[in-house]
């Protein structure tokens, strides 16, 4: 389960930044931070801050998770990582896009952070166009771009995220892009009320290596038990697909009550 927490006129905005490979991630995160900190295609989280205007602004470089080059035990420290470093809470998850390549993965990684978050995520995703020069060597607006049918990958990410994108130049250093962005961010909390807050999460593993996610919002401690506890169950393979996992429920009996969902990815 995922909390909300903290006013929209907090004045620390953390930013999470995944992608995949390729996709300017890092160099988004370098334009945010107005410094060279993190490297495109590093396999470890980077972070780093700096100071805009009044507000101090947090920037979790993230690898791509997904990536196929990443054995199990690669990808199970660095998700511990991960959790770890979003505790504090998340202003803005920021989902890097390249306009200058095809869509490839980034509907499952959407899946992924839901999985690894919890599904309140979702309000906090921004889509944040990388390459935006693309548009200017095209002679259109973002959009412009969205709006053609050869571009409905694009917008099918953005209707998604609710809406919410962003574009970046990353061949320039212009403060007004830095600005626009944290001003939406800000408009996003500000409609979510605040920050994203992660519930305190156990996580196990069973032998045919799912993995379970089990949460507790300290504010239901007044409620039945039987009806407070809920169990994530995700088995991650290729692409994630979400069905039901009711008929399973009494093969991971525990002194809990269950609330079971599976999100698999099929091979």
């Amino acid at each position: 389960m995922s909390v909300i927490s903290s006013g929209p006129g907090d004045i620390v905005i953390r930013i999470l930044l995944m992608g995949r490979c390729g996709s300017w991630k890092s160099s988004s995160g370098n334009t945010i931070l107005r410094e060279r900190k993190c490297e495109e295609h590093e396999s470890e989280i980077c972070e780093g801050k700096t100071q805009i205007d009044e507000k101090q602004v947090y920037v979790i470089d993230s690898p791509d998770l997904l990536d196929p080059d990443l054995n199990k035990e690669q990808q199970e420290m660095m998700k511990e990582q991960l959790v770890s470093q979003c505790s504090a809470g998340l202003s803005v998850v920021l989902l890097t896009v390249s306009l200058e390549k095809p869509v490839q993965n980034e509907e499952e990684i959407l899946d992924y952070m839901k999985c690894l978050f919890g599904p309140e995520v979702q309000k906090y995703i921004m889509i944040l166009f990388t390459c935006g020069d693309e548009l200017e060597d095209l002679d259109q607006t973002i959009d412009e771009h969205l709006k053609h049918k050869d571009h409905r990958d694009l917008q099918r990410l953005v209707t998604e995220c609710g809406g919410h994108f962003h574009v970046f130049n990353n061949k320039i250093n212009s403060d007004d892009q830095i600005q626009e962005l944290l001003q939406k961010i800000e408009g996003m909390m500000k409609e979510n009320r605040g920050k994203f807050i992660m519930g305190q999460r156990r996580r196990r593993r069973s032998k045919a290596n799912i993995v379970n996610f089990s949460a507790e919002d300290p504010n239901e401690a007044d409620i039945d038990p039987e009806k407070k506890d809920q169990t994530r169950l995700v088995l991650l393979r290729e692409n994630i697909t979400v069905k039901s996992a009711t008929g399973n429920r009494n093969l991971f009996e525990s002194s809990v009550g269950w609330a079971s969902g599976w999100v698999k990815r099929s091979s």
